[in-house]
């Protein structure tokens, strides 16, 4: 049995050449749980650098050319057009191909998702592994002649006209016991560059609350840790089998355990070649010891999901957090000689210019090398969605421009302010770029002889 597990194309689509060097880790997490039932190969399209003008006949011939027995597909909410897309690319190269979508768009809308893509034939709900492991038996076992959906837990399925759902899978408690992602098995291996075998992830769930996110309404919300010995493992084997000289943990907050963070990075310091990495996590999560710990294992930069500096907006967005607490864990990041990224959010329902205003005011303040900033954007399975009335999704987001107007103002009003903040930004981020070339490491580097 052939298995293709395809990522929607963005990047790709836009035929300019631009790529995304970074592997779908929850493709690559199913593919190596089912690597001894099927032949599994990844179609990621936007790790190729096309140029053209006809993107959906490249990978319909790319699908044609690998000819499986099965696709699965992954879709958050911002390219979840393109995966229903493709699914019907793949349909009518392959008629009798079995496509089964999963992911958190697929897991938070699980019906709509079903009903909106008319050439998927299964949603997976949850985590996928097991899932996909027992929708392969079974479609191996009975094929064409259609199994008994409904027995296996996890599984959303057509039965004529109605949309029917099989129990639900309980999440996997223990992460050690999954095997590693598979990296191998890329339809178009040669345009991967070293940055590909960069993303790892230790832990899945979270225990915060944030309304922006969709975690909390997921049954695998719970957080679950892997161990730092198997985190190491996957670790040895990115630097010695892939090459990797650069890891980036996906974690939305990896220092949440905090002994296990510092037994991690005790581990990596003692690694016989320390690879240098980075971190994205939470203000309050990064003590002075936990920052010294993972400096002295090769911490290069942190990303904090900072999201405002108005403090109403922290409360309310469930972020709750005194200023002075992200003002300290910057400057601690910043005096350790590690580069520090935030991430802003604005445009939520109860923002005016004045919350927007004061939330950039704090923002400059702080010593960060480059501020990100994002339109508030509703997404289903949200606490936000719910607050905007379940506005509609446009069919590609772009949390960079303020698609979705969630606020009091009026549309053109908010696409005014939001301009002139990105305008902001991008100036605090060339002065702070410009710090960085003519830091005194820099000039002392390229002083001229006499």
């Amino acid at each position: 049995m052939k298995l293709l597990l395809a990522d929607p194309p963005e990047m790709f689509l836009q035929g300019q050449g631009a790529t995304r060097q970074v592997q779908p880790l929850g493709l690559a997490y199913v593919g190596a749980a089912v690597a001894d039932l099927a032949q599994v190969r990844f179609l990621l399209p936007d790790t190729r650098a096309y140029l053209g003008s006809d993107p959906w006949q490249e990978l319909a011939d790319a699908i044609a050319a690998e000819r499986p027995d099965v696709l699965g597909l992954t879709a958050v909410t911002a390219n979840y057009a393109a995966a229903a897309r493709l699914a019907e690319v793949a349909r009518q190269v392959r008629p009798g191909l079995l496509v089964v979508l999963g992911g958190v768009h697929a897991s938070t809308e699980p019906e709509a998702a079903l009903r909106g893509a008319p050439a998927v034939d299964l949603v997976v709900r949850g985590e996928g592994e097991q899932t996909l492991r027992e929708i392969l038996m079974a479609w191996q076992q009975q094929g064409l002649r259609r199994p008994q959906w409904a027995d296996i837990p996890g599984v959303w399925y057509r039965d004529g006209d109605q949309v029917r759902a099989a129990l639900p899978r309980p999440p996997s408690a223990d992460l050690d016991a999954l095997p590693l992602p598979l990296r191998e098995g890329l339809v178009w291996q040669a345009d991967v560059q070293p940055a590909f075998y960069q993303a790892l992830i230790t832990l899945r769930g979270c225990p915060y609350q944030c309304i922006y996110c969709a975690v909390p309404s997921l049954d695998s919300a719970r957080t679950r840790y892997r161990s730092a010995a198997n985190v190491m493992a996957e670790v040895d084997q990115l630097r010695d089998r892939y090459g990797a000289n650069y890891l980036f943990f996906h974690d939305s907050v990896f220092t949440l355990h905090r002994r296990r963070t510092l037994e991690l990075a005790e581990l990596l310091a003692q690694a016989p070649r320390p690879t240098p990495f980075c971190i994205q996590t939470r203000a309050d999560r990064l003590d002075q010891q936990v920052l010294d710990a993972l400096v002295k294992a090769g911490l290069h930069q942190v990303f904090f999901g900072i999201e405002s500096g108005d403090p109403y907006s922290l409360e309310q967005i469930r972020k709750a957090m005194p200023l002075a607490v992200i003002r300290d864990a910057v400057h601690r990041v910043q005096q350790a000689g590690v580069r520090c990224s935030g991430f802003f959010m604005i445009g939520w329902p109860w923002d005016n210019e004045a919350s927007i205003a004061r939330s950039l005011d704090f923002a400059e303040t702080l010593p960060l090398d480059a501020i990100s900033l994002f339109s508030a954007t509703p997404l289903p399975g949200t606490e936000l969605w719910r607050l905007s009335q379940n506005r509609a999704v446009p069919s590609s987001v772009d949390f960079r421009q303020p698609q979705v107007n969630v606020t009091s103002m009026a549309d053109g009003v908010y696409a005014q302010v939001f301009a002139a903040a990105s305008q902001r930004v991008e100036q605090f981020n060339q002065r702070q770029m410009a710090l960085r070339w003519t830091a005194p490491t820099w000039q002392t580097l390229h002083q001229q002889p006499g």
